[in-house]
């Protein structure tokens, strides 16, 4: 397992590289239909992006899902415990605690590094999922932790927006032309076809990057607890929720646990702009480790424990 998640730490660094080449490709498509100018503000409005969002990467995440910071251990007990005895088994430092009014289920990992990590549940989640289920969620995303996946993962996230986010700079600003000056035709429809294809191409290397980690995030997870069963019951009960999300999640649908129905109300479908594996898929391995044994649920969590609702 371990093979696996350096092999997939070298594979995603490489993928991350992707992103500067995009950046490069915008530059050099607006220097040849508009001038040096013209590229050395979109670098320039690029650098200023990337450095204020990937420092507050995680805090912008959380302040999408609508989450509220647990505070102290006696606002939510059961799950502070879960969360406190997790980071303990992982070697991990207790990681920042939030719990999201989104009655939708699921849950995300953010952050540069484990020492100023967070962890924020839905609380959909607490809903419908009962105690060993919600551990084996804690436990997948611990591992993202743990596996430092929640830096790539969240930097790829910040930067797969900021390319949109130029590209309809360029839209709106029409190519940063120059009225003043003979534009290279040649140029200007590089720079047309390059505003429509960096979107798709950051888009397609933030999810290859999130999809090869879910699974050792699993495999992960399943060491931590011992039991992947309750994982694999907590992924079949999440991915076939028909509960919406009440906050716009787009940007930070590559982070969460599994799929989320969009605002449609189409379902996850698989395809290569699929955030994740297939749950069957990521079931099925849980299983095959559970030696075929299912999870006999319990009470939801809601049930159990009421601290960590309807606060705030």
């Amino acid at each position: 397992m371990y093979e696996q998640i350096a092999s997939n730490k070298r594979k995603s660094m490489a993928l991350f590289a992707g992103f500067f080449l995009i950046y490069l490709v915008i530059a050099f498509a607006l220097y040849e239909a508009s001038g040096p100018v013209g590229a050395m503000i979109i670098l320039v409005i690029a650098a200023v992006m990337v450095g204020t969002t990937l420092y507050g990467g995680d805090d912008l995440a959380v302040r999408v899902a609508g989450g509220r910071q647990v505070m102290r251990k006696e606002e939510a007990p059961e799950l502070w415990r879960m969360v406190e005895n997790l980071a303990i088994t992982a070697g991990l430092p207790m990681p920042r605690l939030f719990i999201s009014s989104d009655p939708s289920p699921n849950a995300f990992a953010a952050g540069r590094s484990p020492e100023q990590a967070i962890v924020c549940v839905n609380q959909g989640l607490l809903e419908v999922l009962d105690d060993q289920e919600l551990q084996g969620v804690l436990a997948h995303e611990m591992s993202h932790i743990r596996n430092y996946d929640v830096r790539l993962m969240t930097y790829a996230a910040v930067l797969a927006g900021s390319i949109a986010m130029i590209a309809q700079l360029l839209v709106y600003t029409g190519g940063g032309r120059d009225r003043g000056r003979d534009n290279n035709p040649l140029g200007i429809i590089l720079l047309i076809a390059t505003i429509i294809l960096a979107p798709i191409a950051a888009t397609i290397i933030q999810l290859s990057i999130s999809r090869k980690r879910e699974f050792v995030a699993d495999a992960s997870a399943a060491d931590l607890t011992r039991y992947p069963q309750a994982l694999a019951s907590a992924l079949q009960v999440i991915s076939g929720s028909d509960v919406r999300p009440t906050h716009n999640e787009d940007a930070i649908a590559h982070m969460m646990i599994a799929p989320q129905m969009n605002a449609r109300g189409d379902g996850a479908k698989r395809s290569l702009f699929s955030t994740h594996p297939p749950t069957e898929e990521r079931v099925a391995r849980l299983m095959e480790m559970a030696g075929g044994v299912p999870h006999q649920r319990g009470l939801p969590v809601s049930q159990t424990f009421h601290e960590a609702l309807g606060q705030g």
